[in-house]
């Protein structure tokens, strides 16, 4: 959590923590428009290679009944820029694959948090309550995945 209204100033950040909580580079990532930037889209090709991490990252909004246009065949262009390259990555067998895991992965989470645990409203003060009412959330979230999945004899088997 930041006080950043964009998520533009993040990508990086967002890379690092990962690799710092878990101790390896991710070997993708799978960010929304929100993170395009040309800097960004630089920090993404840097970082594929110096970590290996794959970055797709959407490149702009569909208007609601456009469709994706199909993916061009062919060697990439030497004048095309890196929001280009990332928009022709995206529209790749591969590059649709990987983004719509976004959908079924991370979508759902924090529109269960939204709508099941009233999670719009932060009400505790600063950015240390909101911060710790949001990992509260987000731990309840985890909870209620691992009930459902497992009832009360797996929760009662956890170590701990």
């Amino acid at each position: 959590m930041t006080t950043n209204a964009s998520d533009a100033l993040n990508y990086t950040t967002m890379l690092d923590r990962s690799a710092a909580n878990t101790g390896v580079h991710p070997k993708q990532a799978l960010v929304d428009a929100g993170y395009c930037s040309e800097s960004n889209l630089q920090a993404a090709r840097e970082r594929q290679l110096a970590c290996g991490t794959d970055t797709f990252m959407a490149t702009g909004r569909l208007a609601h009944d456009e469709q994706v246009p199909p993916a061009p065949h062919g060697r990439i262009p030497t004048n095309t820029t890196l929001k280009e390259r990332m928009a022709r990555k995206l529209r790749t067998k591969p590059g649709k694959a990987a983004y719509r895991r976004r959908k079924a992965i991370v979508e759902p989470a924090f529109g269960q948090i939204m709508t099941c645990q009233n999670g719009r409203d932060l009400l505790l003060r600063g950015k240390d309550g909101a911060r710790g009412k949001w990992r509260l959330l987000a731990a309840c979230h985890n909870l209620r995945k691992i009930f459902r999945h497992a009832g009360t004899t797996g929760l009662a088997a956890l170590p701990g």
